[in-house]
Formats: structure tokens, sequence, C-alpha cells
């Protein structure tokens, strides 16, 4: 997290440039306890999520003597007085200034520092471009932001970057902020407890914010350190949301990336054995997909889609993830952009699962035909060996 800070003496303005964030003290009104500064960023490095987040320190001065250091201030009635953006989420300790788009004019804010005292204080005011995150590596916590960190439900100070995950209770409400009060982002509650987790300030552990705001996480594949985005679904099941990508089989889809549309393969190589996995037709089986994770079998899609409601809201909520395929709404973020769908290449969106040995079976999720139909239904091709499809895989936990 990479902040900028800003000294305001009493009758004297110090302005100071930084990489990311820059803020420009203007003016103080200290019958008012009311600053003034404007905030700006060098569109080289663009903040998380177009937000800045500001928050404001001070230091009383008795006579001509400041006190030996400064104190949080809490911060009322933040307002916008020049410039773009919107001020949104505020707290006592801060908020965050948010813009539409890349572009920053810069904004002036006028705050009240309401625990100021009467007459003339220093100030500080800082930006920081990235809040808060906390990463999760072979059982140990990073904090990455400003401590001390402070953990809500329960509640728990954290004096160190460091922690190992077994030392710290937490449960799916639980959230932290730092030091400067930002908000974090992502979650030190993970309900997937598999040791193939992978955890980062980009590849967080966390309820989506929209649809079914069903969990979501990453995992990576030790085979071949690929990560995969995985949700856990109705079924009480964690899902691949991406297809499959082991580049030990298999070709690129032609029309999109490997993150994208992952690999096509024959229901051959789907089952075969790749480092030390099981393999086979039958149910239990790793087949192509990563270490601890199973091929689905039908019963296994049968189930998937038993609690989703009509065909049209399955349809919508599994198929591939292409404009031209509609209606459209990932509810449970297990869609795919696999390039192949209804009303481009009249070509079903289909996947492998395992079956009797011999055959080759797949589900088919976008079975249109080009009309603008949706259809749920099964694939059989025996005997076609060269049938190209892709996989998912799950895992229960």
């Amino acid at each position: 997290m990479k902040t900028i800070l800003l000294f305001l003496f009493a009758m004297l303005v110090s302005v100071v440039a930084g990489a990311a964030v820059k803020v420009t003290p203007l003016n103080a009104n200290y019958s008012t306890q009311e600053v003034t500064f404007k905030v700006e960023w060098q569109n080289t490095s663009i903040p998380y999520n177009n937000r800045v987040w500001v928050w404001i320190d001070f230091c009383p001065i008795t006579g001509t003597t400041p006190a030996a250091a400064f104190s949080a201030a809490t911060v009322s009635n933040p307002t916008k007085t020049g410039g773009n953006g919107t001020i949104t989420d505020a707290t006592a300790r801060g908020f965050f200034i948010e813009y539409t788009n890349a572009t920053n004019a810069g904004t002036t804010v006028t705050a009240k520092l309401s625990n100021a005292p009467a007459g003339q204080f220093n100030w500080c005011a800082y930006g920081s471009d990235y809040p808060p995150n906390v990463t999760l590596d072979n059982g140990t916590y990073t904090f990455k932001g400003t401590t001390n960190f402070i953990v809500s439900n329960p509640a728990q100070t954290l004096t160190a970057k460091t922690i190992a995950k077994a030392a710290l209770t937490v449960n799916p409400s639980s959230t932290f902020t730092d030091a400067t009060g930002c908000p974090s982002i992502g979650s030190l509650y993970c309900p997937y407890t598999g040791s193939d987790l992978y955890m980062d300030a980009s590849h967080l552990c966390q309820q989506r914010t929209g649809g079914a705001k069903n969990w979501e996480a990453w995992i990576k594949d030790t085979r071949d350190n690929e990560l995969y985005r995985i949700v856990f679904m109705p079924d009480n099941k964690w899902w691949l949301a991406q297809n499959v990508k082991y580049a030990g089989v298999g070709s690129v889809i032609s029309g999109c990336t490997k993150d994208e549309c992952g690999r096509a393969y024959t229901w051959a190589q789907v089952y075969a054995s790749y480092a030390g996995g099981s393999s086979g037709s039958s149910g239990n089986v790793q087949g192509i997909c990563p270490p601890g994770w199973l091929l689905p079998v039908r019963a296994t899609y049968n189930t998937l889609v038993a609690d989703m409601g009509s065909l049209s809201t399955r349809c919508a909520a599994l198929r591939a993830h292409k404009s031209t395929c509609s209606p459209i709404n990932d509810t449970y973020g297990w869609a795919s952009n696999y390039p192949v769908c209804n009303g481009l290449l009249d070509v079903p969106y289909s996947l492998w699962y395992t079956n009797a040995a011999g055959r080759e079976d797949g589900f088919s999720i976008d079975h249109g035909f080009g009309k603008g139909a949706c259809n749920y239904s099964e694939m059989n091709n025996a005997g076609d060996s060269g049938q190209l499809a892709v996989v998912r895989c799950f895992r229960q936990l």
C-alpha cells in the first residue's frame, strides 16, 4: 500500500509529491477546525478500483510548542469543493474519493477535524492508492498495510505483519482494517480448506459481490503452477470456474487464451493418469484434473443443476459466457468464455464427464444450434475418438 504524507504546520504550507497519490494542502480554518486540500494521482499509477483512501492526523499546539506526537483525527463532513470524483464510504477515520475512470484532474476537499483543539494545530493529510490486504502461504498470513491491524469478530489487534493461520481465530464475518482505518480487500476467512489454496492481493478468497454471492477462491495446480478460480456451488461442491488448461496433452482452443478457454481434449486424454493421479472412466477419478480434484460423472452434473430452477434459469447461469449467447446472468460465476456458442458457430458448449469404459460422453449446456434456444442435455459420441471438448473438475471438502 503506497502512501504519501504531507505536513501542514500552522501558518506554513508544505507540498510534497509522490509516485502515486499526491495531496496538496490549501487552507486551514482553525476557528471551525476545517482543513482544505487537493487529492490527485499520477495517471501512470492508477489506484485500485479508481479509489483513493484519504485520512488525516493532527498535532495540538500549546503556545508555540507542538505536542510530541500526532493523533488520529476524527473526520466529519468531508465535502468535495472542487474538481471531479465522488466522496464515498466516509467514516470517522477517513473516506474514499472515487472516480468513474482513470482520468483525474484532482479533487479539492474540505473536512472538519472534530477532535482537534480550538486554536492552531498542525495537521497531516494522507492518500493511499491500495487497500490493506492479506496473503496466505504455507499456513502463514502476511498482512500488507500499516500496522496495527484491527480484526473484527472476534476483536483482535495484530502488531506484527505475519502470523500463523492456526494462531488467528476468524469466521465468515471477520474483516480487518489497518492503522489508517482503510477497509481491507479480501477475507481472512476462507471456507476452502484444500492445501492448494492460493491467495495474494490479486487472487482473493471472498464472497462474490453479485449473483448468488457464493464464495470464490483460487488454487494452484502443482503440476504446472497454473492458477484456477474456483466457486462454491449449490451442490455443496467446489468447482473450477475455468476450463482445465493442463498442457501435458491437448491444444489451446482457437479464438481465446488458455486462461479464458482452457484446452480441448479427447475423451481418452481426459481420464488418463497425469503426475500419478488416478485414472479410468468410473467415478472418483482425477484424470486430467489438478491433484485432489475429480472428473464429474453424469450424476455429478445432474446434481449440480437440480436446484437451479427452470431450464432457462439453468442455462443462463451455466452456459458459454459470450455476448452472442443470450440470456446470460452467470449467477454463480461459473459460466465460461468458451468461444463457440449458439448463434456464432452453431456448435454446442460441451464438457466431458466419465462414464462407461469405451464410451465418449459429455454434458452440453449451450445446444441451441443458432436458433436462440437453450437446451440442457447430454451428448453421446460413442466411437468418435476424435471428438474434442473441455473439462471442468470438482472437489468436495
